[in-house]
């Protein structure tokens, strides 16, 4: 078999990385390996363009779940989505490997890359932009705005928890209204997920996981720290938000989301989404097929 492996750079130090040349070394002695390394969203979008050009059997992607994301996008656009995809967990949270249940070991990795069990991945999209994990909008997109890429690659889940604590500290909501199943509301947060983890290994639902082409829609109202402690309460000894009285949870379809005073910032699989007027967050038909256990 012929393998394309895209590394990314910037996801990973140390112990991942000496994951990755562990795998890279397995597979290269036992079939066809083509590796490219990536420091950049272009380099990444110029391997893309080249790789619709070439022929090969299995696309692995060696990063966080934001380079799963985007390798999704950029697969999409380019007619690839039929290809096999594989992953080497090297990002943060790292919730594709917790979902899938792919063991962190070289070897185990290996097994999983040569072999033909695949399972279904549904794909969701937030306005032109596909994801498989989740989408927020409010008080976890402005965490994951503060944190430097070079950061994160060395400090992994510190620099989050340092940032989220002080967007706790001063926590600052900005109004948005909501139009979710013909119903209408004024929130201060907004979390879709079509994961039944969010942040690494905490689960934050019971109704979904991302083999399941449906999405949870969280919509946060007079977000105070107090009521940030319970929701962190029921994540961490509960496994489900469904309890908290005070968020609204919908199964969703589509759901559009408008500024009030000022623009929307959006975080997608753990990554910056930037700003926007209005953002439409829907499930779709599409999937891709994942290497899994």
């Amino acid at each position: 078999m012929k393998f394309t492996i895209i590394f990314n750079a910037n996801a990973a130090g140390g112990k991942k990385l000496r994951l990755i040349n562990r795998v890279i070394s397995l597979l290269q002695s036992s079939h066809e390996v083509e590796l490219f390394k990536t420091v950049s969203e272009t380099d990444a979008k110029k391997v893309f363009d080249d790789l619709s050009k070439r022929d090969f059997d299995r696309l692995v992607i060696a990063g966080g779940d934001g380079s799963i994301c985007f390798a999704i996008n950029e697969m999409i656009e380019k007619g690839l989505e039929k290809k096999l995809i594989a992953y080497i967990p090297a990002g943060t949270a790292n919730i594709l490997q917790i979902e899938t249940g792919i063991k962190k070991k070289a070897e185990e990795i290996y097994k999983v890359l040569i072999s033909n069990h695949s399972k279904k991945i549904s794909l969701a999209k937030i306005n032109d932009k596909y994801f498989f994990l989740m989408a927020g909008v409010g008080f976890d997109s402005k965490i994951v705005k503060s944190i430097n890429a070079n950061v994160k690659k060395y400090l992994g889940k510190i620099i989050f928890a340092y940032k989220g604590f002080m967007h706790f500290l001063f926590l600052k909501n900005e109004k948005m209204r909501v139009e979710v199943n013909n119903e209408i509301f004024d929130a201060d947060w907004i979390l879709c997920t079509n994961s039944k983890f969010y942040a690494g290994p905490y689960s934050i639902t019971n109704d979904t996981n991302i083999f399941k082409p449906s999405m949870i829609a969280y919509i946060f109202k007079d977000l105070t720290r107090l009521k940030l402690l319970y929701y962190i309460y029921l994540i961490l000894v509960k496994g489900d938000l469904s309890s908290a009285k005070s968020v609204i949870k919908k199964n969703l379809n589509e759901i559009k989301i408008n500024k009030i005073n000022y623009p929307l910032l959006a975080q997608v699989d753990g990554e910056n989404c930037g700003y926007s007027e209005q953002i439409i967050i829907k499930t779709t038909d599409k999937f891709i097929n994942l290497l899994a256990p």
